[in-house]
Parts: C-alpha cells; structure tokens; sequence
C-alpha cells in the first residue's frame, strides 16, 4: 500500500511540473526578451562588417503576422547622407542612423526588403505612415498624367482642344485627390482668381491654377469644395501646397464714419466754430454790451449835475 501511495505521488509531481513548464512558456517574449532577441539577430544577420560593441533597441510598433518595428542605436560612425525608398504609394524617408527595421522569424529586414518579400503590405505601410514622420504620400503608381490628360480632353475642354497637354502632378491628399497644374499650349486670361471656402481663402493667377483629378473628372477648388468633393480638412492639407488655399484671419469691422457734411448737435462744437457768422454775431453782442454801460455812465454824470445845481440854487436864494 505504501509502495502504491508512493508511486502515486510521484506521478502527480511529475505532471505538476510539466504543467508548470509549459505555463512558463508564454506565446509572446515579454518586451524585454524580445529586445534581446532581436539584439542577437542583429549582431548575427545586420552587422556585415564591424560588429558594435554597444547596441541599443527600441520596439515601435508591429503587425498581427508577428512582424516587429524597431529602431537601434549603436556606436558606430554613419554619415548623415539622406535615402528615399518608395513603398507603394507612400516615399520613406531616412539616414543609416535611424533607419525603422523589421523583425519576424528570427530575421532582420529593411522596410523595402519587407514590403517586396510580403513581410508587411500596404495597409501596414499606411498605419507606420500615422506615426511616423518620415513617410509621405505620393501620387498613385499608376499612369496618373495619362488618366488627367484622358479625361481633360473629354471633360474640361468645351470649345478648342489642344493636340498635347503636359501634366505637372503637384501632389495626392489623404482622399486620394490628385492635384496638378497643366500647360496645353493655349492663351488664358491674365486674370487672378479668388474666392471663399468654408474657413480658407484662395488666391491664384488663372494661368497659374492648379486642378484636381477624382474619380475620373476635373474640378477647379473652387468648384471641388463647393460640390463637397472635398472638404475643410482636405484645404488644410492643401495649405501645405503653396497652390492659392491659405486659412483666413477674421478682423474687427467698425462702425462707418459719419458723412462729411453732417451737422453736431454738441453745444462745445458750436460755441467753438469760428465761422464768419459766427464772428460778426459774437463782435456785435460786444459792442452792444459797451454801447450799454456809456450811456449809464452818461446818465449818472447828468443826475450828479442836477444835483450840484440844485443845492447851489438853494445857497443862493
């Protein structure tokens, strides 16, 4: 019995620690672990040449098929020489030194050496563009100049036609709105466009517009904004663009002036206007006043008289 209890026992510590062994093993290493994963593939598949003695890594982001972004600081020299690299519809932007790197399966990929293997698409590309600076739109990879010159033709021209029109594309918005300028060869009116919308102004030389392709059809901004192809948030992008769109600045209106010839009511006003009227009114009221007090003066001086004649008459008789 003894022997049978010992047995027992013993098979059920062994299970408790194979249950525990596997607990241990989580799906994911903890970010710390995973840094140290990727140190090692690092110093093992990146480094060709010189090895670093000093390697810093920093996760960044990833995606749900196990991809990891990180960027890593080292000690070795790099020169500050800048790299683009197109990613679908998106340039990237970076130097040697801080270059965005991926990990999965134990190996260490550039992002353009991802993006071609299928290790991240362009839905991966379009979310690190989110967060990342270094990443800009372009305009689709298709033939765009072909498709604006194809639907100019049929769309924007109502009267003469040019045989040729050369595209200049200026750039895309977040709505996949194409925006570019055009010469056809034609005279245009030396006139300068401008107009309100919503918030923004705009302001630009006719033979200087620029135009936008969507959907297949041609709309000036004005009339892309007005027809809700597009919208304020699509003119702040366009800000950017140095095409004509720029944000407005409100100021304080005040109240019009009074007429020239409008008469005050203010009595200070009138008593202060030096008018000729005026002038001869205030002058006269003088004289008046002194021709007053000369005549008083004169009646006093003719009553003192009397008087002294009167009390001599009397001495007398």
């Amino acid at each position: 019995m003894k022997k049978l209890l010992s047995i027992l026992i013993a098979v059920m510590m062994c299970c408790a620690v194979t249950v525990t062994a596997f607990a241990a093993t989580p799906d994911e290493a903890p970010a710390k672990d995973m840094q140290a994963i990727i140190k090692q593939a690092m110093l093992d598949n990146y480094y060709t040449d010189t090895k670093p003695t000093e390697l810093e890594i920093r996760i960044v982001g990833g995606n749900e098929n196990g991809s990891v972004y990180f960027e890593h600081t080292d000690n070795l020299s790099y020169t500050s020489v800048a790299y683009e690299t197109q990613l679908g519809n998106y340039t990237y932007s970076y130097t040697a030194a801080d270059e965005l790197l991926v990990y999965n399966n134990g190996k260490i990929y550039t992002l353009k050496n991802a993006y071609e293997s299928g290790i991240i698409n362009d839905e991966d590309v379009a979310d690190i563009d989110e967060w990342n600076n270094s990443f800009y739109q372009e305009a689709p990879a298709y033939d765009i100049k072909a498709a604006i010159e194809k639907a100019m033709l049929e769309t924007y021209y109502l009267d003469v036609k040019p045989s040729h029109i050369e595209i200049y594309i200026v750039g895309s918005t977040s709505d996949d709105g194409v925006y570019f300028k055009y010469n056809d060869g034609l005279p245009r009116a030396d006139v300068m466009i401008e107009a309100i919308l919503g918030e923004f102004g705009y302001r630009t030389a006719e033979s200087e517009k620029t135009l936008l392709y969507k959907d297949g059809k041609i709309y000036s901004i004005p009339s892309a904004y007005n027809s809700g192809v597009i919208d304020d948030d699509i003119l702040t992008e366009l800000v950017d663009f140095n095409i004509g769109v720029m944000r407005r600045y409100y100021t304080v209106e005040l109240p019009p002036a009074p007429p020239a010839d409008a008469k005050s009511s203010s009595t200070s006003d009138t008593a202060t206007k030096d008018t000729p009227s005026n002038s001869q009114y205030n002058s006269g009221a003088v004289q008046t006043g002194q021709n007053s007090v000369a005549v008083i003066l004169l009646v006093a001086m003719l009553a003192g008289c009397a008087v002294i004649f009167a009390k001599r008459r009397s001495h007398f008789e």
